[in-house]
């Protein structure tokens, strides 16, 4: 779509318009830094695209803002798959053009505490006040977290965990792709079953709803054969097998998720990170209740070591450990288990 043609653009705009007049909450729009091109066409050089994130860019958003804004309570989250915050920010700063922009800089870190920390802070200071972070781990362009990441099966598991523990605490909204509430890894896929031309079938396998001894190759989210196999776990990863199970990963999630909309100050508390180990990821967020949280991003016991300002008991609220035991801690001598995260409220 030509949108420098006045008329193309003005026509987007009733499409959008038709979607909100029959109530729909919003949108994602995907890629949308590529909607703004050079318009003499020239070439890619190195350091410069033209074939997207043109300054244009911005005037175009602040036209599809308009029109969200003449709907009350909607909101449009854009895929700005930039690798640079400083230009990702651009889009969300002023406040009249995205609500949220999925931030891939995030997304593409390596599994270190420093690197998720760094990137935190950096977003921070870049960011205005009125941007408001959206953080993600998992899509279904990109291989996901329990392989991704894993040292083994096992840390691919425990650092699912730990995922989800730090995009919902984290202050911003949490996206969540589907079947990361299960812990689902990527699925295998035989040459002949291959679907996508890009090699991105492994993270989109059918969600496994039933376990396939019982509900067959579509795992309850089909009756027939599915276009891609399921995980090779659906048996004990599928819906039904982790509703069972109390340690599962979905029953974590549900805590999760629970915890987070229960609680102001895990959403829309003030946040400020700690001085902690060097394999530990800490911040505290607060807003008339404060909350610690601890993500250890090693396979091995590591104490949390906090800065000398925080220090006392505190009250473990969640886990991503299903064995450790809730209740009272004390954050001096405090040891995280390997891959483990934790969220403690602390006394205001």
């Amino acid at each position: 779509l030509n949108w420098d043609n006045p008329e193309v653009e003005a026509a987007m705009h009733d499409v959008l318009r038709f979607w909100l007049n029959r109530g729909v909450d919003g949108f994602r729009i995907d890629v949308i830094y590529k909607i703004a091109k050079d318009p003499e066409l020239r070439d890619n050089e190195p350091g410069r695209r033209h074939d997207e994130d043109w300054p244009t860019i911005h005037g175009r958003l602040r036209g599809i803002r308009r029109v969200i804004d003449e709907y009350d309570d909607r909101m449009i989250v854009g895929e700005v798959y930039l690798l640079d915050l400083h230009r990702v920010v651009e889009y969300i700063n002023t406040g009249d053009q995205l609500h949220l922009a999925h931030n891939f800089v995030f997304f593409h870190l390596p599994w270190r505490a420093a690197a998720f920390r760094a990137s935190v802070q950096e977003f921070t200071e870049l960011a205005k006040h009125s941007a408001w972070p959206a953080w993600f781990l998992e899509n279904h362009d990109h291989s996901r977290v329990a392989t991704r990441y894993a040292a083994d099966a096992a840390s691919g598991q425990r650092r699912a965990r730990v995922a989800a523990m730090l995009v919902c605490s984290l202050r911003g909204t949490p996206f969540l792709y589907y079947g990361q509430e299960l812990g689902l890894p990527d699925a295998e896929i035989p040459p002949d079953r291959v679907v996508d031309v890009d090699g991105r079938d492994p993270e989109r396998a059918p969600m496994p709803w039933r376990p396939p001894s019982r509900a067959g190759p579509g795992a309850g989210f089909t009756t027939v054969e599915p276009w891609l196999p399921v995980v090779a776990d659906a048996e004990c990863l599928s819906v039904e097998s982790q509703q069972r199970d109390p340690a599962s990963m979905l029953a974590f999630v549900r805590r999760l998720v629970h915890l987070r909309s229960h609680e102001p100050a895990l959403q829309s508390g003030s946040q400020r990170l700690l001085g902690a180990a060097p394999d530990i990821f800490c911040f505290e967020r607060e807003l008339d209740q404060r909350f610690l949280v601890a993500l250890n991003f090693s396979s091995r016991r590591v104490p949390l070591a906090l800065a000398d300002d925080v220090r006392g008991p505190a009250v473990l609220e969640l886990s991503t450990n299903p064995g450790r035991e809730h209740g009272t801690v004390d954050l001096t001598d405090l040891v995280l288990d390997p891959d483990e995260g934790m969220i403690l409220r602390q006394r205001t």
